[in-house]
């Protein structure tokens, strides 16, 4: 029996006329000082405090502001909000390794939580402490206290001998992800199936182009995801022993001829970092043409939640532009 989503999808059809239009942000590029930025977003609907002059302080106000959607939403769902664990716990993985990786660099805990969106499985109190744990042990007794669904995977990184194996330890993250995204997506529609097997396919490509960079002791077979529907173990495996980065990337795009990713791929592949920029903006621009084939499914709500994602991310770039006394053109996302 197909799951109604008719109310969420009209209260998210609202919601998302708040998101910010282009020509919004472009207005907000051209701020000349944080003041006048915090000011415009006030003039938008953001709820910016008085005092927040800091690029560390709006962007903290961006970061809750956010959060303060995405739980709203996840209210509105009710009974059925364990469906949005595909959402969440997406943004959760991606927020726990850069967390983690922050700390292990020795990154100031205020930068560790750059760019980051908290969820309601991991509100922004709760990224803020662990940002500021002193060590992999200490995050993984939060996550254990809070039944985070990846508390396992870093307790049993934090337990082993020696130094942590990044690589590894954000395998066996992902891995929880891929493993719950698709528990929940069985009980979802096919835009959400969709969506978990997009996502583990994106996530063995980034993984594949890490594993180049970043050679590691097992064999690259082992850093495969299971759930996807166009990259196959065997070209993921051949893509992270590719003898350079241009062979890598034909590898990579070749298993996703005829699809939007191709492109992404051949064009960023060579960047891991815009790459995964360049999928965001696909995925939010897929998304929202699904919404339009099927408002009354998923894919309104899963558009949404990508919507908030991306407006975050542009607005974190715009503070930071800012501050770094960046041109006005160059602050905004192509």
């Amino acid at each position: 029996m197909r799951v109604n989503w008719d109310d969420v999808n009209a209260r998210t059809r609202g919601l998302g006329t708040r998101l910010l239009r282009p020509q919004q942000v472009a207005r907000l590029a051209e701020a000349r000082t944080l003041s006048a930025l915090a000011e415009r977003l006030r003039e938008s609907g953001y709820g910016i405090p008085p005092d927040a002059a800091a690029p560390a302080e709006l962007e903290l106000a961006l970061r809750r502001a956010a959060a303060e959607r995405l739980e709203l939403l996840a209210r509105w769902c009710g009974p059925r909000a364990h469906l949005l664990a595909v959402i969440f716990e997406d943004e959760d993985r991606r927020s726990l390794r850069a967390v983690i990786r922050g700390a292990v660099d020795g990154v100031e805990p205020e930068v560790r939580l750059g760019g980051l969106l908290p969820t309601p499985t991991l509100p922004s109190e709760a990224l803020e402490e662990l940002a500021r744990a002193g060590s992999l042990a200490a995050m993984a007794a939060q996550l254990v206290a809070w039944d985070h669904p990846a508390s396992g995977a870093v307790l049993g990184a934090s337990q082993r001998p020696g130094e942590v194996d990044l690589t590894r330890l954000e395998l066996a993250i992902d891995r929880t992800y891929a493993r719950r995204a698709a528990a929940a997506a069985r009980a979802g529609d096919g835009w959400l199936k969709g969506y978990v097997r997009e996502t583990v396919d994106l996530i063995n490509v980034a993984t594949a182009r890490l594993l180049l960079a970043e050679p590691t002791e097992l064999p690259p077979e082992e850093y495969f995801l299971d759930g996807g529907s166009r990259l196959t173990q065997a070209r993921f495996a051949a893509a992270a022993r590719a003898t350079d980065v241009e062979d890598a990337v034909r590898l990579l795009a070749d298993a996703f001829t005829g699809t939007p990713w191709a492109l992404q791929i051949q064009r960023w592949g060579r960047d891991l970092l815009q790459m995964e920029d360049a999928f965001l903006d696909a995925r939010l621009r897929r998304q929202r043409r699904a919404a339009r084939l099927d408002p009354l499914g998923t894919a309104p709500v899963i558009g949404y939640a990508l919507g908030v994602r991306v407006e975050l991310r542009n607005l974190q770039r715009l503070v930071w532009g800012i501050a770094l006394d960046v041109p006005g053109r160059l602050r905004v996302s192509s």
